[in-house]
């Protein structure tokens, strides 16, 4: 935990969700439509940004399974496309500071440019990132405190608008959201992306129930029967998450999400021929070097919400997981990291209460059957998170039908942007210290035992 964010959640006696950009209504979500278009003075990035989708730019490793004549077709459209950017003139981020919603959809854009430009890219050629899109990029990130790639935030939490027109004031639901932006431009990444606001605005209802199950103890009511049916409910919640999880085999096609969304979602550290990437100009940029570090690409273990769930209910950390989630806050807002990490910092106000009813009142208690049945419900979520991941990521990175030079090497399987806890990189990080035998294993079985271990875990917390 870093001194900033360990001081002022020291300073909180109570979590103020307000504080935290934290909405009761729509938790991690912002409660109003994020700005769908930058103005005139930055109309350059978004026309760049349409341009690339428009064209249906492939990356390249994509162009692996295409012959000859329709791979040097696909660069060239790649280069004229760059090219473009090359000449881009630097703009000014200083008529934007202070306004929040222009600031994230500046990041979004920008960063969604930077990975269009980076993959596509041929394998023989380094990646160097032009000045018009570095000097921008980190000056927003600086600006957001966010690390400076795309990230879980930009094609989630900041990237839904109203399907059907509405005041942009009206509060976004579950029936009424599509992207504003995409890669591809297929319902298949749209439904993804849509899925974890789903999954978000479902969640924000068991936050809210826990935040007042934890004031009604910190409070010192300790109503037995109103924290019983919070915690009740909570596991409600927690189940109808699952079945929204369960419905991204629905939604989104494996094939498609792993040959043609996943190539674009690439970290800058899991290039598949090893190329690191050089942004020009980014000494212009107090702090970049440090900036330049949070190098992974997004996945949903970016959210706090599993982890704040988690937080609330007691469920305990690991060194495993403690690592993990110290590597991923990075990448959070920074209004949701400071949340995250006074959650973790507090003691755990509801497991401490249902252990202390449990002494009294006996293993037939109410209060200690709606808890355990908030933690079955977590693991639950969390059984299901590894089919999604299996069907997703593991199976397809197996799978030997395209002829692709390194189409199963490690580096294509760590960014599995599926809700839950983790990448394979997150995880299969922290198995850096372990033994010999442990280290040679394939990134996809330990990114399994990492998953399954969080999984474990969750059920041994039952009292």
């Amino acid at each position: 935990m870093n001194s900033q964010s360990s001081s002022r959640a020291a300073d909180v006696p109570e979590v103020a969700l307000q504080d935290f950009n934290v909405d009761r209504r729509t938790g991690f979500v912002p409660p109003h439509m994020p700005l769908p278009r930058l103005p005139a003075e930055w109309e350059m990035w978004e026309a760049t940004s349409d341009a690339a989708r428009w064209q249906k730019l492939k990356a390249a490793e994509q162009l692996l399974v295409l012959d000859g004549p329709q791979k040097l077709v696909e660069e060239e459209k790649a280069l004229a496309w760059r090219k473009r950017v090359d000449k881009m003139p630097v703009l000014s981020v200083e008529n934007i500071k202070g306004n929040r919603r222009a600031l994230r959809r500046a990041h979004g854009v920008l960063s969604s440019i930077v990975q269009f430009y980076a993959h596509t890219i041929p394998s023989s050629e380094p990646i160097i990132i032009p000045r018009s899109l570095t000097v921008p990029l980190l000056r927003v990130s600086k600006e957001l405190q966010h690390a400076p790639f795309i990230t879980y935030s930009d094609h989630a939490l900041h990237n839904w608008s109203h399907k059907e027109l509405q005041d942009e004031a009206a509060l976004p639901t579950s029936d009424n959201l599509q992207s504003q932006l995409t890669f591809t431009g297929t319902p298949d990444e749209n439904e993804l992306y849509m899925t974890d606001v789903r999954l978000e605005l479902k969640g924000a209802v068991a936050i809210e129930l826990l935040r007042l199950a934890t004031d009604e103890i910190e409070g010192g009511n300790e109503n037995n029967v109103r924290i019983a049916e919070y915690l009740n409910q909570t596991a409600g919640v927690i189940e109808k998450m699952k079945d929204m999880l369960m419905s991204l085999k629905k939604l989104v096609r494996p094939e498609i999400f792993y040959h043609e969304v996943r190539p674009w979602l690439v970290g800058a550290g899991d290039d598949i021929w090893g190329r690191s990437w050089t942004w020009e100009d980014h000494e212009k940029v107090e702090g970049s070097e440090v900036m330049l570090t949070k190098i992974s690409g997004p996945t949903a273990g970016q959210s706090p919400l599993v982890p704040a769930l988690d937080a609330y209910l007691g469920i305990k950390e690991d060194d495993r997981k403690s690592l993990f989630l110290d590597r991923v806050r990075g990448y959070m807002d920074h209004e949701h990291e400071e949340f995250l990490q006074s959650l973790r910092s507090k003691n755990q106000t509801i497991r401490s209460f249902v252990k202390k009813i449990a002494k009294e009142q006996g293993v037939g208690s109410s209060v200690l059957l709606a808890y355990n049945a908030a933690i079955q419900a977590m693991k639950s979520f969390r059984d299901e998170h590894l089919i999604i991941v299996t069907l997703y990521v593991i199976l397809p990175s197996k799978k030997k039908t395209r002829n692709v030079i390194g189409a199963t090497s490690s580096a294509t399987i760590e960014n599995g942007v599926v809700q839950g806890d983790t990448s394979c990189k997150d995880v299969t990080e922290t198995a850096k210290g372990r033994t010999g035998d442990e280290k040679k294993e394939d990134p996809a079985v330990q990114l399994m035992k990492g998953l399954k271990g969080f999984r474990d875990h969750t059920d041994q917390t039952c009292l």
